[in-house]
């Protein structure tokens, strides 16, 4: 027997693995010798041959490998029973038959002869006892093989023996007794439930009940049997056939309280194995076995009644039982040659209480497998095969056949519900060529599956490039090799009882495990011409979705579920990795969450999947003193996808953001201690994600943002937060931001970090480069903010100064502002700003003199405001146009016809933009700082404006004004600005700065002064309109500030009363009005003196007069 070509076996439900091989079969006498039957217990082995001998093997350790994946036997004893002498033809083993709980075995030779013999060492028992014309021997109540080993007890065992024309019940323990004879000719094989036999002869089948002697005829084997039958037995058929209402039933009620207990007992049994005994005329047929049990004590060898039985007590009795049996039928008529049709009886029980029988036509034509309970009811839908199997086992819920000229055949019996099965779920075969035999044994020790062991046993995996060092280079190493050598050999062990043996081969038949099963269902990723990329991708989802619903609850299927779901994962991220965004849009966001999950649930190393991302990745892969370690079918799927050219360094956004997702959760169990190599782990984790992050918020994949399947967050908000929540590899996170060139990112790195330097200079690079991610907003500001809150001094007047030098508005308040942590003299800001950023010192003296009004300090309102005015000098020496713009704007506002604008006023409204003109604003700045509040030298500030005195009238008014030269500056303003209402407010307010008040006068003398020193600068007025408009006015609106005398002695003899009626009226009533006052005055005065002297008299009144009586 030998696999056929084609499917691989290990798609199957099952799989062949050899026992053994090499056994010493021939011998001198005999050469080509092959087995016939066989039969295992604990590390026994025992071998029926075609040379009519017993082989007896023993298991040893397998050495000098011992990770060699199938046991070792050497020949302990050789065996040659006993034989009939009349037997044609060369005999052989036909049957092997241990009993392990009495510690006996039955040989059943070719020639009908059933010998016994004792466990282990295989001599002779019950004095050589032998039975002859046997042609089966079997019938163990399947119930109590069923049993658990400790739950059996070593009682003596039940055994039907099969004879020529009686079924014999023998029971085997330390005696041998004969419970009691069934007439019953033809039988084949039988399999026994409790007390219900399924008897099958050379023409139907039969339920018989052992205890009460009664049957139930079922259906023929044959069809073509059945309509030959038919044809010449129909006067026969109602006596052949009973009816069951009134066979096996009416015996069962007639039994016993413990049977019937037994029976039940025996009925609720969930799981059962048996075996059919088919090719009876050349091979075996064995019933099913249940676990071993310790050998007991030999007893007699000699065959006697069994006294625990009722049987008969005389040959009447017992004559009177076998007379109670229904007569058998007459032999049916002999059909033609071409009609006649010879199928062997296949009975099988999958479970208490039902048997599985197989009926047909021909052995080329397909068979039927149908289901009976203990009453003969058919149970269940019906098994079809190909052809009429030679041979039937039940192993759980599936039915194993061996089809003539095909192999084996597995089909699944138990299933509720085909439809929601898969395909290679519910069917399976395993090409064979020539003829095979089943048999399930006693036991076998567990069978390493060498497949699953490779796949599921852990290797190390260099990740990096270059890293390629050996398993073995170090003793830890070498240990870790041990042990998972060991992990791999338990998990990879499956326990199975049916073995396979066809000529001088010998087989275990074991059920595939899942791992071995589900793997043979998924493509090698170096499948190009497989199905197409999402074909491969949809096929891989259905298995995974599959072993999504598997719950582990062993170590096994703990690592085989695991595996699979790696594989599984690796195999479609293998293929997005390989793919374009559009082709991404043919996976649907469930299947990529699906394999997300089976990456997490699988527990994979998250630095192997992140070595899948290319040489950029795996720069941040940090292996540790241990390494990397999965299983070994893993490596090979990662090493084709590692030398696939397909697989690039270029993503679609969606495999990025599959990753992000897998990384977060891997980063969520950052100090639960549950990972392994936790340190090495979330170093790489940490970098890797911070790498994806700045991948997806690079404009290369952000050109695909909303295209995705999965939906995505906001990735730059995900990203500041990563940098926020802190990373363990703070040198790698630095390396990978500048790589990308995130510098603000990398800010808010040495932020968290508290590396304030690095902030700063950070930033500094922003603002000296263009920011191109746009990040870093209003960064100036956000500078000026950061030093604020500073507590180092050196930083905040390094960077104090930068900020001063680029933007000095800003600048300067670092050093100016309250809400500076760290305070600066004003001295000592002046001179770092004089060295490191002069564009700053003149808005830095002008905050101390404006608003932090330092008016007291001199020095800084002459340095503020020498500033200025060298600015200004600097620009009229230099730029003629500049005077001529003063000399329009004087001209300009000469011109107005009253009622005009005071100069302030008109030069506001008429500033020329900043932009254009600076030096305009520059100059109202300096007429304001020099009609301030502030004190500076007068003097020295005049010497300097001297030389411009022709167009820098405004400033000489100011100036004149503080040096108390009121009549220069009144006729300034009269004469060459020709300000009118300003010289009056001049006037009323003493030295007034044309921008703002300097103080208050309250002393009339004063004003009037200045009133009369005003009157003779309008008197001056070259225009005599203008000179007499502007006088009469004065005159009437201010009269009273003047002193008549005066005013009529300057005022022109040649003026008109008319001109001074105004004034005069006012004069005269205010004179008026002052003398009344001077009246009211006196009379007030008197009054109070008389009140006085009043008082004066009242209080003399009461003190009265005092006498003097002197000394």
């Amino acid at each position: 027997m030998v696999p056929s070509s084609g499917k691989k076996p290990s798609t199957g439900p099952y799989i062949l693995q050899e026992l053994v091989d090499d056994l010493p079969l021939d011998t001198p006498e005999h050469q080509d010798v092959t087995v016939t039957s066989l039969e295992s217990w604990g590390m026994n082995l025992y071998v029926g041959t075609s040379a009519h001998e017993i082989l007896h093997l023993v298991s040893i350790p397998s050495t000098p490998n011992p990770e060699s994946p199938k046991p070792v036997y050497i020949l302990a004893s050789r065996l040659q029973p006993t034989a009939s002498a009349s037997t044609n033809g060369a005999p052989f083993i036909k049957q092997l038959v241990v009993l392990p709980t009495v510690s006996k075995a039955l040989v059943l030779s070719s020639t009908g002869v059933l010998t016994f013999y004792t466990l282990p060492e295989f001599s002779p028992a019950f004095n050589g006892t032998k039975l002859k014309d046997v042609s089966y021997v079997g019938g163990l109540d399947m119930n109590e093989e069923s049993l658990p080993e400790e739950a059996r007890d070593s009682k003596p065992r039940l055994v039907m023996v099969l004879a020529k024309n009686k079924i014999r019940m023998i029971r085997v323990g330390e005696e041998l007794r004969l419970v009691k004879d069934i007439p019953l000719p033809n039988t084949l094989t039988t399999v026994r439930r409790g007390s219900i036999a399924c008897v099958a002869t050379n023409q139907n089948y039969t339920l018989l009940d052992v205890e009460n002697i009664q049957r139930i005829p079922l259906f023929p084997i044959s069809a073509i049997e059945s309509e030959v039958s038919s044809g010449g037995e129909s006067g026969s058929s109602t006596q052949s056939h009973p009816p069951r209402s009134s066979s096996l039933t009416t015996g069962r009620e007639r039994r016993n309280s413990s049977a019937t207990t037994s029976r039940e007992g025996a009925g609720a049994a969930s799981h059962a194995r048996s075996v059919s005994a088919g090719n009876i005329g050349r091979s075996p047929s064995s019933s099913g076995r249940g676990p071993r049990r310790p050998a007991s004590y030999l007893g007699q060898t000699h065959l006697t009644p069994d006294a625990g039985n009722p049987r008969p007590s005389s040959p009447t009795e017992s004559a009177d039982r076998s007379a109670s049996l229904p007569p058998p039928p007459p032999p049916p008529k002999s059909p033609t040659p071409a009609s006649r049709a010879i199928l062997n009886p296949h009975v099988a029980s999958p479970n208490s209480a039902e048997f599985l029988l197989t009926t047909g036509t021909r052995p080329e034509d397909p068979g039927v497998g149908m289901f009976v309970n203990l009453d003969g009811d058919v149970t269940r839908g019906t098994i079809q095969f190909e052809k009429y199997p030679e041979q039937l086992i039940v192993q759980g819920g599936w039915v194993i056949a061996v089809i003539p000229g095909k192999g084996l055949d597995m089909q699944r019996w138990d299933l509720e519900d085909a439809g929601a099965v898969e395909e290679e779920d519910k069917k399976g075969s395993i090409p064979l060529e020539g003829d095979v035999q089943l048999k399930e044994v006693l036991g076998l020790e567990g069978t390493i599956v060498a497949e699953a062991g490779k796949t599921l046993r852990l290797v190390r995996v260099p990740l990096k490039p270059g890293d390629r060092k050996s398993d073995e280079d170090s003793p830890e190493d070498k240990q870790r090799n041990e042990e998972e050598r060991v992990i791999a050999r338990r998990i990879s062990t499956v326990q199975s009882r049916v073995v396979a043996f066809s000529g001088r081969k010998v087989y275990t038949l074991l059920p595939c495990p899942l791992v071995v099963r589900l793997d043979s269902r998924l493509h090698e990723f170096s499948d190009k011409d497989f199905d197409g990329i999402i074909a491969r991708v949809h096929r891989t989802i259905h298995v995974l979705d599959e072993v999504q619903s598997i719950e582990p609850d062993s170590e096994t299927s703990f690592h085989e579920v695991s595996f699979v779901r790696q594989k599984c994962g690796l195999l479609v991220l293998g293929e997005l990795l390989r793919i374009t965004q559009t082709q991404t849009a043919d996976i649907t966001a469930d299947e990529i969450m699906k394999v997300e999950m089976a990456l997490l649930e699988s527990a994979l190393d998250p630095r192997f999947i992140i070595s899948l991302f290319g040489s950029a990745f795996e720069e941040d892969i940090v292996e540790g003193d241990g390494g990397v370690w999965v299983y070994g079918g893993i490596k090979e799927v990662f090493v084709r996808l590692k030398e696939s050219k397909d697989v690039s360094n270029v993503f679609t956004r969606d495999v990025l953001l599959l990753l992000k997702r897998f990384l977060a959760v891997w980063r969520s169990k950052k100090g639960f201690g549950s990972v392994s190599d936790e340190k090495a782990v979330f170093l790489t984790v940490d970098a890797a994600m911070l790498r994806v992050l700045l991948m997806l918020d690079s404009p290369k994949y952000l050109q695909d943002k909303g295209k995705t399947v999965v939906q995505e967050g906001n990735v730059r908000t995900e990203l500041y937060s990563f940098i926020d929540s802190g990373v363990d590899d703070f040198e790698a996170a630095v390396r990978i931001l500048e790589s990308f060139e995130r510098l603000y990112v990398l800010s808010i790195l040495y932020s968290r970090a508290k590396q304030y330097r690095n902030v700063l200079d950070t930033w500094r690079r922003i603002l000296e480069v263009e920011d191109k991610t746009g990040e870093f907003k209003e960064g100036e500001l956000r500078v000026k903010n950061y030093l604020l809150k500073m507590k180092d001094p050196e930083l905040v007047e390094e960077f104090g100064c930068w900020l001063a030098q680029r933007n000095p508005t800003l600048g300067i308040q670092v050093f100016a502002s309250d809400e500076a942590r760290v305070k600066f003299e004003p001295p000592k800001v002046l001179e770092v700003l004089r060295s490191r950023a002069p564009e700053a010192v003149r808005p830095y003296v002008q905050y101390l003199v404006i608003e932090k009004k330092l008016l007291q300090n001199t020095q800084y309102a002459n340095e503020l405001i020498f500033l200025y005015l060298d600015d200004l000098t600097n620009t009229l020496s230099t730029d003629p146009s500049a005077s001529e713009s003063l000399k329009v704007s004087y001209e300009s506002y000469r011109a107005l016809s009253s009622p005009k604008p005071t100069y302030h006023e008109f030069i506001v409204d008429n500033s020329p933009a900043s932009a254009s003109a600076p030096w305009w604003h520059n100059r109202m700045r300096l007429l304001e700082l020099l009609g301030g509040a502030s004190g500076y030298d007068v003097n020295r500030v005049l010497d300097s404006v001297q030389p411009y005195r022709e167009v820098l009238v405004p400033e000489m008014v100011i100036l004149h004004g503080r040096d108390s030269k009121h009549a220069e500056a009144l006729r300034l303003l009269t004469h060459h600005l020709r300000d009118f209402d300003t010289a009056i407010n001049y006037c009323l307010f003493g030295g007034l700065s044309i921008f703002q008040t300097r103080n208050v006068i309250t002393k009339k003398e004063e004003q009037s002064e200045l009133f009369a020193i005003l009157l003779d600068e309008y008197l001056k007025l070259e225009d005599v309109s203008e000179r007499i408009q502007q006088t009469s006015q004065l005159l009437e609106k201010f009269g009273r500030w003047l002193d008549v005398t005066h005013v009529l002695s300057v005022i022109p003899d040649e003026w008109s009363i008319e001109i001074l009626g105004g004034f005069l009226i006012s004069a005269l009533r205010q004179l008026v009005r002052e003398k009344a006052e001077v009246r009211v005055e006196r009379a007030l005065g008197r009054s109070r003196n008389l009140r006085v002297e009043a008082r004066y008299v009242e209080q003399c009144d009461e003190i009265g007069p005092v006498i003097d009586m002197g000394n």
